[in-house]
């Protein structure tokens, strides 16, 4: 079974000051880089890293790509099957947001607190419409149907039904959605996960 690599790195203290597009700029450049070191590290040469014509990532030298930032992480995955990747900081959400991104059924798996299942649910359903090449337009589509362990869980889109496989760290949690693969999570020796 192939493996999707995934990286999350820190975005340097001097670089989370920037505001605007200026700090869009770099976290989009501080993603792509951990991309490019991931698969040096990998010995893979990637061609041209572009998007379709809905901003899907196109697969380059045959493999499939995702990136994602945030303001204190960059994240990145690699995979010759389709992938997607997500990272979230772990705060407070509004009633609202909470009903919007999960049915009743999705809400009763697992027995994370609220904050924590939510950002499960988010950051999954982000990684595997990613990895589908949809985005967020096929959020309804999107349904959580197992929550396996503290670190995976399954997810149906239309009618695939997709790996998930989550770690936390830092007050975060990133998601790698694979079309079955093994997930080979690549980060700093220093990044205390939990």
């Amino acid at each position: 079974m192939p493996c999707a690599y995934a990286e999350v790195m820190p975005v340097p203290d001097a670089d989370r000051k920037l505001g605007g597009r200026a700090r869009v700029a770099m976290l989009s450049r501080l993603a792509r880089q951990t991309l490019a070191a991931s698969a040096r590290r990998l010995g893979v040469a990637l061609g041209p890293l572009e998007k379709d014509d809905n901003g899907a990532p196109l697969p380059t030298g045959g493999w499939y790509w995702s990136v994602t930032h945030k303001p204190a992480w960059v994240g990145a995955v690699l995979a010759r099957v389709r992938v997607g990747i997500d990272v979230e900081k772990v705060k407070p959400v509004s009633e609202a947001l909470i009903a919007k991104i999960a049915a009743d059924d999705e809400w009763r798996l697992g027995d994370d607190p609220p904050v924590q299942r939510f950002f499960r649910i988010w950051t999954a359903k982000e990684a595997v419409l990613k990895a589908a090449g949809i985005g967020f337009r096929g959020l309804a589509e999107c349904r959580v149907v197992s929550i396996i362990d503290d670190r995976h869980l399954h997810v149906r889109y239309r009618d695939g039904l997709w790996a998930v496989e989550q770690i936390r760290f830092d007050g975060h949690i990133a998601a790698v959605a694979a079309d079955t693969t093994e997930i080979c999570w690549m980060r700093p020796s220093s990044l205390r996960t939990t």
